[in-house]
């Protein structure tokens, strides 16, 4: 497992910056109705795995390189942090981590999953927030 640095509040603030980059771009993506349903699957694994990631340095967990979502809600769990999330969406973006990049690795995704999994995407940076105190305006 890797290190913490030093200031764990300045650093889960700053994944956490770079997650609301990251969602920016999910939502542009689902807005195109061009957009393959893969590609928003992608991002709103990105954007869950940062926000997770970013929960657990808040938290002072050091965590493994992973993109195994559930294994990071684990790590968050033994925190006693984002109880509510929904595990089985959890279990359905877990494959969009790596493969979700090449159109020959996954069926395309149909518009329901897509939407789904950015819903999913969405609610996590709005628990992550709230873990972190940094709603809107105030990170």
């Amino acid at each position: 497992m890797p290190e913490l640095p030093n200031n764990i509040f300045d650093e889960a603030r700053r994944w956490l910056a770079n997650v609301e980059d990251d969602l920016h771009a999910m939502r542009a993506v689902a807005r195109d109705p061009e957009s393959p349903g893969r590609m928003v699957c992608f991002l709103s694994h990105l954007v869950v795995e940062k926000a997770l990631k970013a929960a657990l340095i808040d938290g002072g967990v050091p965590f493994q390189k992973t993109h195994n979502l559930l294994v990071l809600h684990d790590s968050c769990l033994g925190l006693g942090r984002l109880v509510g999330l929904d595990r089985q969406l959890l279990a359905w973006c877990n494959p969009w981590a790596v493969d979700g990049r090449y159109a020959d690795d996954l069926a395309e995704a149909n518009s329901e999953l897509a939407n789904s999994l950015a819903g999913l995407a969405e609610q996590v940076v709005l628990e992550v927030r709230r873990e972190l105190g940094a709603e809107r305006g105030r990170q």
